[in-house]
């Protein structure tokens, strides 16, 4: 049976227990609260870098291509390149079999030597019936002089008659001197076109680079029938290369030609290649949305052997850019009293407060004019 005396020793190390717990809880949550309202911060080093304004939109890489075409159809009989291989404007690319050509020209100047043979030959027989006639005509004029001088001496039906040889001849004649004029000024127009057609279809069996360029593809192999409608090469032209985005009509404004852009492409994240607008369509396209966009053309200055045809991009319109600067998180400027500062943090630990003159800011970096060097601490606080 337990006394009240060991009963009143019980309840007071229950009491006393109860406190204590109480009291642990109360200064863990102290703790808690003292460390959780402790300030994080950030610690960044001030560096070079470029600050640029702009915006984005997505693209894909185009090369400036030719497609080229024989100029007749026919069997290829030699191809003098293959894909990958530079070419220069003239060179030959390919030839057909120009057997079939070569004949039908030499067919059509056959035609037209003949022709001209064909004029100075009839030239010839009027001029000879020409003479023969003169003569004839002079003739018979030296005849109706004479009549007409003596009159008497001849019948007057015959005078009629001779009249009327001399009439007829000299109408002859005028007729004959018409017929040589134009058969002396017929031109043979219809006969030098085909000859002139014949010579083009026999030189459109070879293919020409029209410009320089690399050879990017290759439609048919030797010994293979392809017409006048049919691409036989594509040429990547003077190594052009295009970034074509299609831009919304609330940022169309903002673009011009000749402003400076910068394209990275999906498969080389780390590459930057710079260009410049070269044409904006006036025209619009509509997409299935409703929104009205307009194509924009950028070429891409120095452009690597990397970029692909058809590859994903992401073209940037630089509206203000600040190149190699310091700069700093525009977080970590501060202003007091009117003018900036930072917290900058030595190697031993200690923060100060840096005045500083900050220029340019994109709302993510600052660009700090005065007050920092390269390399220092810049430290701010974290943002919960």
């Amino acid at each position: 049976m337990v006394d009240h005396k060991t009963q009143k020793n019980l309840g007071v190390v229950l009491i006393l227990i109860i406190f204590l717990a109480a009291g642990m809880g109360f200064w863990l949550q102290n703790k808690s609260n003292d460390a959780s309202s402790e300030i994080q911060y950030e610690q960044v080093q001030v560096k070079r870098d470029d600050i640029i304004v702009g915006f984005d939109s997505d693209g894909t890489i185009e090369f400036s291509k030719v497609n080229l075409r024989f100029g007749v159809k026919g069997t290829i009989s030699e191809i003098l390149v293959d894909e990958g291989d530079e070419v220069k404007k003239g060179a030959v690319i390919a030839k057909l079999d120009n057997s079939d050509y070569q004949d039908q020209y030499q067919l059509a100047l056959a035609k037209l030597d003949d022709a001209r043979e064909q004029q100075q030959t009839s030239l010839l027989d009027y001029e000879l019936k020409l003479k023969s006639m003169e003569s004839e005509l002079q003739k018979l004029k030296d005849e109706y002089a004479e009549m007409e001088t003596i009159p008497e001496a001849y019948p007057a039906n015959e005078i009629k008659l001779k009249k009327m040889e001399l009439d007829n001849k000299e109408l002859e004649y005028r007729n004959l001197i018409k017929k040589y004029t134009i058969e002396k000024n017929q031109d043979f127009k219809q006969d030098e076109l085909q000859v002139k057609m014949a010579k083009e279809n026999l030189e459109d069996t070879i293919l020409y680079a029209p410009v320089s360029g690399v050879v990017l593809g290759l439609s048919k192999k030797a010994g293979e029938s392809i017409t006048d409608e049919q691409d036989f090469a594509t040429i990547h032209e003077n190594n052009t290369i295009n970034a074509i985005t299609n831009v919304i009509e609330y940022d169309i404004g903002q673009i011009k030609t000749g402003q400076k852009v910068y394209v990275t492409v999906e498969a080389l994240p780390d590459k930057k290649f710079e260009g410049e607008v070269s044409k904006i369509s006036l025209l619009p396209i509509s997409d299935s949305s409703g929104l009205v966009n307009y194509s924009v053309e950028v070429k891409i200055k120095d452009p690597g052997p990397e970029l692909k045809d058809g590859m994903t991009c992401m073209v940037s319109f630089i509206r203000k850019e600040v190149k190699n600067s310091l700069i700093v998180p525009y977080k970590a400027v501060k202003i007091i009293n009117g003018k900036q500062y930072v917290t900058v943090i030595d190697n031993n630990g200690q923060k100060s407060e840096k005045q500083i003159k900050a220029g340019f800011t994109d709302g993510t970096s600052v660009e700090v004019l005065e007050g920092l060097k390269a390399n220092e601490t810049v430290v701010y606080p974290k943002s919960r």
